[in-house]
């Protein structure tokens, strides 16, 4: 019997509208307004170039992060963050980049995309009885994801947020699976992953045991060699309780 469905996040529930360089630099220049009044100094380097050093620094480790290789340790955001500001000459505590960070990542809460009748029929998942989650690969923080989610009204119907960022591992990392399960309260055998990335999503939901649905929604990702498939396909998340039901 299925009892909970845990969603992925970016390109499953929500699309994510790219962002311009202006976007970017209003953070960039955010973080370093409140930077320069923290340490009472005037002298750090303009936000255009910090943007760039923090672009830099996230590009070096692209393919070992940010793809489908087999190193699925994230450290945690402001890693990249003081590298960059490090290749400029500037050196700042850990405590006091954790809390800077979050300022240059959480550009995307104003650029989310949501097609008609995706949020209506997550409620009516929910209002089925199913038990709701979400496991997200992110450079976000959680209260960056969990604003995203008040803000388009489903914070309040996810037993379980996992992110990414705050966990030290990506998917398809069993550990991020199961903290969601054990949070939602089901079983793999109870539960359904939905995503739309072959690897991260459906492979890994499925080396659980986890039943997983591929969604085209927002994004149609090529196959994978050697990745089982998926259960079922979907197009819209309006699809997808006929699918639990045919399963159940």
């Amino acid at each position: 019997m299925i009892r909970a469905v845990v969603f992925d996040l970016g390109h499953t529930l929500w699309d994510i509208e790219p962002a311009g360089v202006e976007v970017l630099d209003t953070a960039y220049a955010t973080m370093r307004e409140r930077l320069c009044a923290y340490l009472g100094r005037d002298d750090l380097p303009l936000a255009g170039d910090l943007r760039v050093a923090v672009t830099a620094a996230l590009a070096a480790d692209a393919e070992t992060y940010f793809t489908n290789g087999a190193v699925l340790e994230q450290p945690p955001t402001h890693h990249w963050t003081g590298r960059g500001f490090r290749s400029l000459g500037l050196q700042l505590e850990d405590t006091l980049l954790a809390e800077m960070t979050p300022i240059l990542f959480g550009t995307e809460i104003d650029r989310l995309v949501v097609h008609e009748g995706t949020l209506e029929a997550l409620h009516a998942l929910h209002d089925a009885g199913l038990l709701i989650g979400c496991v997200t690969n992110t450079l976000a923080d959680a209260g960056t994801i969990r604003t995203m989610l008040r803000n388009h009204g489903v914070l309040d119907i996810m037993r379980s947020v996992v992110v990414s960022a705050e966990e030290g591992y990506r998917k398809p990392h069993p550990s991020l699976f199961e903290k969601a399960m054990r949070e939602v309260g089901a079983t793999a055998r109870e539960c359904v992953f939905v995503g739309d990335s072959p690897y991260h999503d459906v492979a890994g939901a499925k080396a659980l045991g986890m039943r997983a649905v591929l969604t085209r929604q927002y994004a149609t990702r090529p196959p994978i060699e050697g990745a089982p498939a998926p259960d079922a396909t979907i197009t819209h998340l309006r699809e997808l309780p006929a699918i639990l039901a045919s399963w159940s």
